[in-house]
């Protein structure tokens, strides 16, 4: 009877098999990371605009603080950290070639301009935005166009990574692959996707009507959060469908419906002669106009886990 004798794998075998299965291939390199990359330089070419070219009319320092470097950079490293997260988890590419650009672009950015006009619709009939605007001392709501092109596209892509590119993927990963040695990954999609969800609804309303001190009302709340959480339930969907562009575009459709168009041009009405007035950038009021002495950063928590995860990775 013939003796089949093994030999133990040697150590470059052993390595050459844990590089295969985490290291992407080019053609994912092509279709993740140089989209990501590709994304975040357009990131990078809006704060060198809004700093040199288009004067960007901030509501509080919290919104400018997404476009420091540190929040740059910050951000780069997050959304490939969560590239590489959504890749261990079975989320697509970027560009993945089971869906088409009409998928990942179109509808969700159409979604998202239906959406914003609806949250156009919602505030019309409970004038949120004008009465919390007048409650922190400022001209307006929305940054000045044409500053909201750059700040609520390049910003888009931020806020959307800390909700969903980054947390999503990095947190079911963590949980179903490392805590639970690969075991109820479904399960654990689900919860972390209605957390995700959630987040931006909880934190950004929630604080808000609470921090307001009466000005928002329950029912101004009750239609934020019924956008607001169909946003975001969508953004959820999207990514796990048609990966990290579909909920982008699906922001963008929503920030261009109600923060650059109606935000920015609801005032001018079909008066041309007031257009120039509109269009001239105002400046942000200061921290002794808000009520109570606040500053307008005091209301925004848009950009709260930035300010926390930069300032880890880039301590004073």
């Amino acid at each position: 009877m013939a003796h089949v004798t093994t030999q133990p794998a040697s150590s470059t075998a052993l390595r050459v098999g844990f590089l295969s299965r985490h290291l992407p291939s080019r053609d994912q390199l092509l279709r993740s990371e140089a989209v990501w990359l590709a994304l975040m330089l357009f990131v990078a070419v809006i704060k060198i605009l809004g700093e040199t070219v288009v004067h960007v009319t901030y509501r509080s320092a919290g919104q400018e603080s997404l476009f420091t470097w540190e929040a740059v950079i910050t951000i780069a490293s997050l959304g490939l950290v969560g590239i590489w997260s959504a890749r261990a988890t079975g989320f697509p590419v970027a560009w993945d070639v089971r869906a088409t650009s009409a998928q990942r672009l179109l509808l969700p950015f159409a979604i998202g301009l239906g959406i914003g006009a609806v949250a156009v619709g919602i505030d019309v009939a409970l004038a949120a935005t004008p009465t919390i605007a007048r409650a922190l001392g400022q001209p307006s709501f929305n940054i000045d166009f044409p500053g909201s092109l750059l700040a609520y596209f390049g910003g888009g892509i931020e806020v959307e990574t800390e909700y969903r590119l980054f947390s999503l993927p990095f947190l079911v990963w963590l949980i179903s692959s490392v805590l639970l040695r690969g075991r109820g990954r479904q399960q654990t999609l689900w919860v972390i996707g209605a957390l995700s969800a959630a987040y931006e609804p909880a934190t950004q309303g929630g604080a808000i009507f609470v921090l307001a001190g009466g000005v928002v009302t329950p029912l101004m709340l009750a239609g934020y959060l019924v956008t607001s959480l169909l946003l975001n339930i969508l953004a959820v969907v999207f990514f796990r469908r048609y990966g990290l562009l579909a909920p982008i575009a699906l922001r963008w459709g929503d920030y261009l419906a109600f923060h650059i168009l109606y935000g920015n041009f609801r005032h001018c009405g079909i008066d041309v002669e007031r257009l120039p007035v509109c269009l001239a950038p105002t400046r942000p009021a200061t921290a002794a106009s808000s009520p109570g002495g606040r500053s307008a950063s005091f209301f925004n928590v848009d950009s709260a886990l930035s300010n926390f995860l930069y300032s880890v990775v880039f301590p004073a």
